[in-house]
């Protein structure tokens, strides 16, 4: 009996958000579009030809809530489907009134209209690479995202003290946006343990142009390249090589020093060409790890 009531107010719930929090869109009506016709069970889009493959609001926009876990990751809720979903915040992302927004606006509780090319890629959390258009269509709170905190319970963690921190580098190329974890090396850390001691691990090995195996981005041309470190990054160093020194493992080749810009919280390397070995050392208040990728 108590999973029933819970399921009848989510879906009560539900539909008061499409009612009243995206109605601009056709989240309220009850036949199937042709556009429907093309979703999966959990309310995904499948990439079918003539399902929004085209143009970059092919797709019906998707009526979603915003979901933030306690280490500051953002999620979004269809209300109307269910699906649970991680997806970028585009360049055009406005308030209803058209006027232009900042990542920093969102927060949890808000309701956005999403628009995109529809296709949903298979994971948990779902993931909406696609994304070319968001409005925020209705400020909200954290007690109105608390309802979906069973979700977040789902994938949040909390974090270990003595796991080291990971990155991954985000680009786009003409067929697809990619996300790759970087290999890592050298690293200094410390951390307190259960008893509130403190610990110092370190790792002083080879110099990345001697290490055996790198991740590698492939790119069509020089594309911009988002750091996503994990945990709280200060700071940043950016060192590059040609891909030839790496294949020599000539160690004493000579570097050189990339600037990475800040974007939107994150740090970039802009216009990233293929050929060369990126050393990326990234530093937290624990320490620093480095971390390695070539392009091609």
């Amino acid at each position: 009996m108590k999973m029933t009531v819970k399921k009848l107010l989510f879906l009560l719930l539900a539909g008061v958000f499409l009612l009243y929090g995206c109605g601009s869109g056709n989240y309220a009506n009850d036949t199937p579009s042709e556009e429907d016709s093309g979703k999966t069970a959990d309310g995904s889009m499948s990439a079918e030809p003539g399902n929004g493959g085209g143009s970059d609001d092919a797709a019906e926009a998707i009526c979603a809530m915003v979901l933030v876990d306690p280490g500051g990751n953002r999620y979004f809720i269809d209300v109307n489907a269910g699906t649970f979903f991680t997806a970028p915040i585009p360049e055009e992302f406005t308030n209803a009134d058209g006027e232009m927004l900042e990542e920093s606006d969102l927060s949890a509780g808000d309701l956005v209209e999403i628009y995109g090319n529809g296709i949903m890629l298979e994971s948990y959390p779902g993931q909406y690479p696609g994304v070319s258009r968001m409005v925020l269509v209705q400020e909200g709170t954290e007690e109105d995202a608390s309802q979906y905190q069973e979700l977040i319970d789902q994938v949040y963690a909390e974090p270990d003290p003595s796991e080291l921190p990971v990155m991954s580098v985000e680009y786009t190329t003409k067929l697809a946006v990619t996300s790759m974890l970087l290999s890592s090396g050298n690293y200094e850390w410390a951390y307190s343990d259960e008893n509130g001691e403190t610990q110092h691990v370190a790792a002083c090995g080879s110099h990345i142009l001697e290490w055996e195996e790198l991740a590698d981005a492939r790119l069509e041309e020089p594309a911009d390249l988002r750091l996503l470190p994990s945990g709280d990054m200060k700071s940043v160093e950016i060192t590059r090589w040609p891909v030839s020194a790496w294949e020599a493992h000539d160690s004493s080749a000579a570097g050189e020093k990339v600037e990475a810009a800040e974007e939107e919280g994150s740090y970039v390397i802009k216009a990233a060409e293929p050929g060369y070995v990126y050393l990326v050392v990234g530093h937290w208040t624990e320490g620093y790890v480095e971390f390695g990728f070539y392009t091609q």
